[in-house]
């Protein structure tokens, strides 16, 4: 058990896994032109064309924001916030089954912390994932002149998404040297997802006997509570998001016994 334990919060290899992470976030600009800029401009892009669209071309209006000038860069925002966190929960899980099944060189040393290559793909796909919410946060303040206060609870919303994250990273890393399409049913099943999650509309805006079952996508929450934080929407209920810590701690505890329990194979696969 005190080996799962380690899974979730790897102190001890810290600095290495800093550094991992650091050479991770910067093979994915070398040899372009404007290198890690590429971070900042794919984001500021994304909400000047969504602005754009929305404002002049549909004139879209999110519900329950009040009529004016602002109304397509209010749409606009509340769709960025929920796009940030479907591509940082897609971008870890399409890339999780092949963490290590991608690198056999470090599963056969012996004394590799193999827990840590999920962790490389969630700190990795988190940097982009700040660098989107620190443009969301200039698009609030340009819409309204100020930030909510309740940008004060963003480590509320980590809290209780990373443990699932982690969870599944660790769950889908383990399966994936097994199970080598792993990673094509993974991204079959994140396709549909965007469509399925309340990224281009509020739970509001849907059935009431909609509104129950959305709650099963693990995104629902999350994509609520975060224009909660950063766009000052009205709270989930305390319930909910309790019962969605407890079920979040228990898919990490789940995901650390899984690849604990498989990570003893991972050799002989490979």
């Amino acid at each position: 058990m005190n080996n799962v334990r380690a899974y979730f919060w790897p102190r001890q290899h810290a600095g290495l896994l800093l550094q991992m992470t650091q050479r991770e976030i910067l093979q994915r600009y070398r040899g372009s032109w404007l290198g890690m800029g590429w971070s900042v401009i794919t984001p500021v892009m994304m909400l000047a064309v969504y602005t754009f669209v929305f404002q002049s071309v549909f004139q879209a209006r999110w519900p329950g924001a009040v009529a004016g000038d602002s109304d397509g860069l209010h749409f606009a925002l509340n769709l960025f916030a929920g796009l940030i966190f479907f591509t940082f929960f897609t971008d870890v899980l399409t890339r999780a089954p092949g963490v290590i099944a991608a690198q056999p060189n470090l599963v056969k040393k012996v004394v590799f912390p193999l827990h840590l290559l999920p962790w490389i793909a969630i700190l990795s796909a988190s940097f982009q994932a700040l660098i989107s919410l620190v443009v969301l946060l200039v698009g609030v303040f340009l819409m309204t002149g100020t930030l909510p206060d309740n940008v004060l609870f963003f480590p509320l919303l980590l809290v209780l998404f990373m443990p699932l994250l982690l969870g599944l990273a660790l769950g889908l890393s383990a399966l994936g040297v097994y199970f080598t399409d792993a990673q094509h049913i993974v991204t079959i099943l994140t396709a549909p997802l965007m469509f399925l999650s309340p990224i281009f509309y509020p739970v509001s805006m849907l059935p009431e006997w909609a509104q129950e079952w959305i709650y099963l996508n693990p995104l629902t929450l999350i994509i609520e509570l975060s224009r909660t934080v950063f766009l000052g929407s009205p709270w989930p209920d305390t319930p909910v998001l309790v019962l969605y810590g407890v079920i979040s701690l228990a898919v990490a505890l789940a995901g650390g016994i899984l690849f604990y329990k498989l990570r003893r194979g991972f050799s002989d696969v490979l």
